[in-house]
């Protein structure tokens, strides 16, 4: 993603906010493209794209020598339900995150995507997006998170850890869709994909290049979803060798660039290193690149790295990035599009959608040298 299209993608992030978050109401009349410019600090063509594309999906109206205002956004509810009942007009977007790793939403690439997925869809029924993070496990984030849930018509949860939170989301009657939970919940519409599957299918794919020492670079292990990734690896590597050579995973410290170049560090200072690295996210893999060009070892020649999400800046690095593809995007148009369906009918049976994770190839991988 380049520069520009990020800027434009912050400012209707920020303009939906202001809406969402109730300090514009249908009706009010917003600050000029001028203001706007100074306030946030991008050029006026950049907050007019912006306007503009917000507009084109029905949130503003734009009134010639006036100005532009929030077009009313109240929806009714239906089913016999009487003309004076409305609904708020808003759907949830729920992360279930630790405290300790929760980040502003714009500094999330993949969840940024499934954000704007989701707000695409709801923006079609005149719908707003509200978003929170949500520590599942804390009980004192409960009152904050009741309070969310007032605002919201239907909630579309992503990796869902806890299944006391789930229950109590099922006493609160709200139209529930879950995006990629990491545990069983019947009776939940859900969107997923096997993210197990996706690690042993990179694993598979360097093992059919010749590589058979190959190491993981991987997330914070106490989390669920670090864990999962590590559970393919090492049944890869049990498949592959008999054995889960426990000295070739590295990292589970963080999801950053940092933490890949660190966990790259540790497993290229072994005495028996490894000639192919798994990355736990294409994060991982630009720090894993970085630490390995520091130790004069060319990708792929000397080395390959396979990244995990196929961001949007994965075949931009150099060498481009072989990486696993999640739909993200894809993924959060049927959850909108399944809690869009559930907000009309309520009665319909939950269904389970799961997306494949296919691999991209570019450049970083290569056959072993014979």
């Amino acid at each position: 993603m380049n520069d520009k299209i990020s800027r434009q993608a912050q400012v209707e992030a920020y303009l939906l906010h202001k809406i969402t978050s109730g300090q514009w109401k249908s009706g009010d009349k917003i600050q000029s493209e001028r203001d706007l410019s100074v306030e946030l600090g991008v050029s006026r063509i950049t907050i007019r794209n912006a306007i503009l594309h917000l507009t084109g999906k029905g949130l503003f109206t734009r009134k010639t020598g006036k100005g532009t205002f929030v077009k009313q956004t109240t929806v009714e509810k239906k089913h016999g339900k009487t003309g004076s009942e409305t609904m708020n007009g808003t759907i949830g977007y729920v992360i279930c995150k630790e405290k300790s790793v929760q980040k502003p939403l714009l500094q999330e690439a993949f969840y940024f995507d499934v954000f704007s997925g989701i707000e695409e869809i709801a923006a079609q029924t005149g719908r707003h997006v509200l978003f929170t993070y949500i520590d599942d496990f804390n009980p004192d984030e409960l009152p904050r998170f009741n309070s969310f849930l007032a605002k919201v018509d239907g909630l579309i949860i992503e990796e869902a850890v806890n299944t006391e939170f789930l229950d109590r989301i099922r006493q609160s009657g709200r139209p529930t869709v879950l995006l990629a939970p990491t545990v069983s919940a019947a009776g939940f519409d859900t969107v997923t994909f096997d993210v197990r599957l996706g690690i042993r299918k990179a694993v598979n794919y360097l093992v059919s290049l010749g590589h058979t020492r190959i190491g993981i670079v991987n997330g914070p292990l106490h989390l669920h979803t670090a864990q999962l990734r590590y559970e393919g690896w090492k049944t890869a590597m049990e498949q592959l060798t008999g054995s889960v050579p426990e000295e070739l995973a590295g990292g589970n410290t963080g999801w950053t660039a940092e933490s890949g170049y660190t966990g790259m560090k540790e497993l290229l200072e072994k005495n028996n290193r490894p000639t192919a690295v798994v990355c736990a996210n294409d994060l991982l893999a630009f720090g894993a690149l970085s630490a390995a060009f520091e130790m004069k070892l060319r990708v792929p020649d000397d080395i390959s790295i396979i990244g995990f999400d196929d961001s949007e800046t994965a075949e931009l690095s150099t060498p481009p990035l072989t990486t696993m593809k999640i739909y993200s995007h894809q993924m959060a148009h049927t959850a909108a599009k399944r809690l869009l369906d559930r907000l009309e009918e309520s009665d319909i049976p939950a269904i389970i959608t799961e997306f494949p994770i296919d691999l991209i190839i570019r450049k970083s991988c290569r056959e072993v040298k014979k």
